[in-house]
């Protein structure tokens, strides 16, 4: 799962628990990943932040302000083109089919099982040296 082509791969972790940033900032650099972490989605948008070289964004359903769905809407219209891991604990066939319209590769369900996020990392983050066709830029 070690990333040590000639990319780092760069993931955006959106989830409004600090703690599920840390663990999930934890895991994703010790297997080699560039890691970003936000608590808001709101200040994903803001200031114009950089999203080309975002590979990944890994985003939590369920937030207070904005839901990952409507944040992942606004990448979109936005022209960010990174690949998409969806995690919540509040699917329904209307998320799942959202998701779906929206590009979103890989929903995982809470409690994630880090062996499902770590299959899904390896499949949209290929670990041959060569960023995966379609991913943000």
């Amino acid at each position: 799962m070690t990333p040590l082509g000639r990319h780092r791969y760069t993931v955006l972790v959106v989830d409004d628990d600090v703690s599920v940033l840390d663990c999930y900032n934890k895991l994703l650099s010790r297997a080699g990943y560039r890691t970003l972490i936000e608590s808001d989605p709101r200040r994903v948008l803001m200031h114009g932040r950089p999203m080309e070289d975002v590979d990944l964004l890994l985003v939590d359903y369920k937030m207070p302000e904005m839901d990952g769905l409507s944040l992942l809407a606004e990448l979109r219209r936005r022209e960010c083109r990174a690949r998409c891991i969806l995690i919540s604990a509040f699917l329904n066939d209307g998320v799942r089919q959202q998701a779906r319209t929206l590009g979103v590769d890989h929903i995982l369900e809470k409690p994630v099982d880090v062996g499902l996020l770590r299959g899904a990392l390896a499949e949209l983050l290929p670990v041959d040296g060569e960023r995966a066709a379609g991913i943000a830029g």
